[in-house]
């Protein structure tokens, strides 16, 4: 990937390219867009990616965010209908 320009603009890449660099398909780009996940400029009828926010999604923490299990016990729900 390079950085931008020396006049200050991004890189624009294509889906086929971003595809490349993240290791998955041209579809599997499609869908991070779609799903917002990935920021992308339509150009005509293409899509192109900013190599800024390539390296945004990359850099973004993966899995399921930390939620602490509660400590109080919990009341089955027959209980309460008693």
């Amino acid at each position: 990937m390079t950085d931008s320009d020396s006049n200050g603009n991004p890189e624009l890449l294509s889906v086929a390219q971003t595809a490349q660099l993240l290791g998955v398909t041209r579809q599997r780009v499609h869908d991070l867009i779609k799903n917002g996940q990935i920021v992308a400029r339509k150009l005509g009828r293409y899509y192109y990616i900013e190599d800024i926010e390539l390296e945004r999604y990359q850099n973004q923490p993966t899995g399921k965010p930390y939620q602490p299990r509660s400590t109080s016990p919990q009341r089955n729900s027959i209980d309460n209908c008693q």
